[in-house]
């Protein structure tokens, strides 16, 4: 079966290029034409408080290998990111596009430890701001191609995945052109701009080795039928991604059990150890919706996501005997120690509405199905279902024309009250959807990381549970967000205010994540920010954020040294 769906995505590949050569060979060669876009942006950070909790010692890797972490009262550094995304387009046909990065998100003087003293200071090196391996200077991060048939567009390659508000998929302010844009409109005034949110940056972006295929049906039917106005609303799309090769290859001397000898050994495992995903996207699209002022628009889609694998132990050779019933718990358990794989659906519903001044957006998704192996906890072998749901809601006065706009947000995340069970209940947001400056940015984004780091490492996971980790996303909460805008009557200036109030959706019994105790509240805490941005000499950008958060009962159960943090932050940025 996956055989065939290679072959035929392949052939669907082939026959659309075979379908647009005659339009290309017709094309003048003086159309084929370059244009890039990009930023340079650098930010300060000055934070109080990120973890201040008693100093702790964990030595998951043995004696002599101990892990630090400790307490900290402040902290402040620098990070800079250059992007460059050129686009050589054939006409109107055909268009390749590149996202390029240099020094992505490293630290200022960050030399990877060569050197503390001043007088022997080297180099800096290429350190990105949330630890890990040192990164290469210049890194191509996308290329895909882009390109018209008869009955629709087709993009092939490694590309950037966006939807909705970006709960689920965020691109990450980079290469986000809205696939329901209309012919004639200028992408950039549909895409999620670079400096897009109102607190913080984006750092990562979500990708995909995908080949996307989208029309409009009443379109083509329309122009079956010779009917005089071919428009439509109504937008389709199919997507098949390659998520991972090899995903669950181990350290030695573990192996995989299908894995031959030769020189393509390391791909040539079969199709068992795969995980593919088909994707579909349907959008009622009517950005033109003029019922009171120019701006209106109406948008209501789904994006729904089959994600598929049919081995998915860490190690097969590691697994016991089938008759052994160590694989499941709970409602698992007794059930033979068989790799089942996995199978995990997603359903994702976006709207968008603008009606004069007024305005509301949202978009919630549903993750359900079942998996074998890959969430290490109680351990590595273990048969899961999966239940998890997010959602946000806008409602407000917003016009981006109008001397100021208020903005209602209402979020909800999913926790999970006991990780060991058979239930899987709790991912975050993507961490590219921002939400304030501290709380989930900063403080939670390191709370995950020491609760589901150390407790969790091993051969197959030297890390850590990553997949836990926020990485500041909006993770096991329930939160309310109002927020306003007042463009200053001096040219570019915009001051933005935000109250953020967040409760966990569900108080942890196994992990000291967000752990029951006292009086058992569920109330994170109450953060207020500002923000002043300005932009000059055209293509400079320029933000000062600060934000204070004081510490509710539930995060004073963890965070014990102090009561509240504080943030100053600067963005400088030159976008083109």
């Amino acid at each position: 079966m996956k055989r065939t769906v290679h072959l035929l995505a392949g052939a669907a590949a082939a026959v659309t290029m075979a379908t647009a050569v005659p339009r290309t060979a017709r094309a003048d060669l003086g159309e084929l034409k370059w244009a890039t876009e990009g930023y340079f942006r650098t930010r300060t950070v000055y934070l109080t408080n990120l973890a201040p909790q008693p100093r702790t010692v964990a030595a998951p890797y043995g004696p002599g290998r101990e892990i630090v972490m400790p307490d900290i009262r402040h902290t402040s550094y620098i990070d800079s990111r250059l992007r460059i995304m050129p686009t050589l387009s054939y006409a109107k046909l055909a268009s390749m596009h590149f996202q390029i990065d240099a020094m992505d998100d490293v630290l200022w003087g960050d030399n990877n430890g060569l050197s503390s003293a001043p007088l022997f200071a080297t180099d800096s090196s290429n350190q990105y701001f949330l630890g890990g391996a040192e990164k290469d200077s210049v890194q191509i991060k996308r290329a895909w191609v882009e390109f018209q048939v008869p009955v629709g567009l087709m993009r092939v390659g490694r590309m950037p995945s966006h939807w909705g508000l970006g709960l689920l998929a965020n691109g990450g302010g980079t290469g986000n052109i809205d696939p329901t844009t209309p012919i004639g409109q200028p992408p950039r005034a549909f895409l999620d701009n670079f400096m897009a949110d109102d607190f913080g940056d984006k750092h990562f972006g979500s990708t995909a080795d995908r080949i996307l295929f989208i029309t409009k049906p009443m379109s083509i039917y329309k122009t079956i039928t010779k009917a005089g106005d071919i428009s439509s609303n109504i937008v389709v799309g199919y997507a098949f991604d390659k998520l991972s090769e090899a995903p669950l290859l181990a350290f030695e001397p573990y192996e995989r059990q299908v894995r031959p000898f030769g020189q393509q050994g390391f791909i040539s495992r079969g199709s068992s150890d795969d995980v593919n995903e088909h994707v579909v996207l349907a959008v009622y699209n009517d950005p033109d919706w003029n019922r009171v002022r120019y701006t209106d628009e109406l948008r209501v889609g789904f994006y729904g996501v089959l994600r598929k694998a049919k081995q998915g132990s860490t190690n097969p050779t590691d697994l016991p005997a089938p008759t052994e019933t160590t694989c499941g718990t709970g409602d698992f358990a007794g059930t033979p120690c068989v790799d089942t794989g996995s199978k995990v659906w997603i359903a994702d519903l976006w709207w968008r509405v603008r009606y004069g001044p007024w305005y509301t957006e949202g978009e919630g998704y549903k993750i359900g199905g079942t998996t074998f192996g890959g969430v290490p906890f109680p351990f590595r072998n273990s048969k899961k279902d999966a239940s998890i749901n997010a959602g946000v809601a806008r409602f407000g006065y917003f016009d981006p024309t109008d001397t100021w706009d208020a903005i209602f947000e209402i979020g909800h995340a999913s926790g999970d009250e006991t990780l060991s069970d058979e239930h899987f209940t709790q991912r975050a947001m993507h961490p590219d959807y921002n939400v304030g400056l501290i709380l989930f940015e900063d403080v939670l984004r390191e709370r995950s990381a020491r609760a589901y780091g150390p407790n969790f490492i091993s051969n197959e996971n030297p890390n850590g549970a990553t997949g836990f980790f926020s990485n500041g996303g909006v993770i096991n909460a329930n939160y309310l967000y109002p927020r306003g805008h007042f463009r200053l009557p001096l040219r570019n200036f915009k001051l933005t205010g935000a109250l953020l109030m967040a409760w966990a959706d569900k108080l942890s019994t196994d992990v000291e994540f967000i752990p029951e105790g006292g009086d058992n509240s569920t109330y994170l805490g109450t953060e207020v920010d500002l923000a002043l941005k300005a932009s000059f000499a055209q293509r400079m950008e320029f933000s000062l954020e600060t934000g204070y958060l004081a510490y509710g009962a539930a995060l004073k159960r963890v965070l014990t040294e102090a009561d509240s943090s504080f943030s100053l932050q600067t963005r400088l940025a030159f976008v083109w």
